[in-house]
């Protein structure tokens, strides 16, 4: 089966509209930049006041959001009817997430104008941002396979990102070695790690572990969601 761009577009297009006609997925994807405003532009040089609203827009939009849309469509039926159709899993999987990329890249745009980020190597700021995206990308569509409906996704989802990003801001205060260990391998904790380093030298070489790291999560969840992907387009 052919790669085709038309078939991709097509796809793309669709998810957008959808995306931009639905008002529950538009105030879930405000919510980060309404956050955003908690925070003190003061204080702009700490790297939690620059990671948090990051982290907020990348797993509400990038994941929450991309679960409930996979998930409505299930409850639809429309998805099965993609995944039979001539299109490939890449066409599939790439063209529902290039809709709620376009969404998440410019909520977290607005969350940094917002927060007023201090100067900081926007090619490390790039990648550690691209690389979270697509791994929170491919996690949501699991959740959103996985999910029966709408409402599942969200209970099942939500609590895990929270974990995902409550973890690295409540790991150090917490008396848990346990917990504190799980943190240590969560991407969330090597994106925070990764803009510290930037914030204090500006060198994309001294987060190059970090970068490997969040490497390592975008080819895991893409290869989950790739395998659960295709489990769910053969079940009767």
């Amino acid at each position: 089966m052919r790669f085709s761009l038309g078939r991709l577009r097509a796809i793309a297009i669709k998810e957008w509209k959808d995306a931009v006609r639905n008002p529950q997925i538009l105030l879930t994807a405000a919510m980060p930049i309404a956050f955003s405003f908690l925070f003190d532009r003061k204080e702009g040089s700490d790297p939690s006041v620059v990671a948090f609203p990051l982290l907020l827009a990348v797993s509400i939009t990038g994941a929450f959001v991309q679960a409930n849309m996979v998930a409505e469509e299930k409850e639809r039926n429309t998805l099965r009817m993609l995944m039979m159709s001539p299109a490939s899993p890449a066409e599939v999987l790439i063209g529902k997430s290039v809709a709620t990329s376009a969404l998440a890249l410019l909520v977290m745009i607005g969350s940094l104008a917002v927060t007023s980020v201090p100067d900081v190597n926007p090619i490390g700021l790039t990648a550690l941002i691209l690389l979270l995206l697509i791994a929170f990308l491919a996690f949501g569509t699991t959740i959103g396979l996985l999910s029966r409906t709408v409402t599942e996704s969200s209970i099942v989802g939500l609590p895990l990102l929270l974990v995902v990003i409550m973890g690295p801001m409540l790991g150090p205060s917490l008396e848990m070695g346990w917990f504190s260990a799980v943190v240590d391998w969560l991407p969330t904790q090597h994106f925070v790690l990764g803009l510290t380093g930037l914030l204090d030298s500006g060198s994309v070489a001294g987060i190059g572990v970090h970068l490997a790291a969040l490497a390592f999560w975008c080819a895991a969840a893409c290869l989950l969601c790739l395998g659960v992907y295709s489990r769910k387009r053969f079940d009767k």
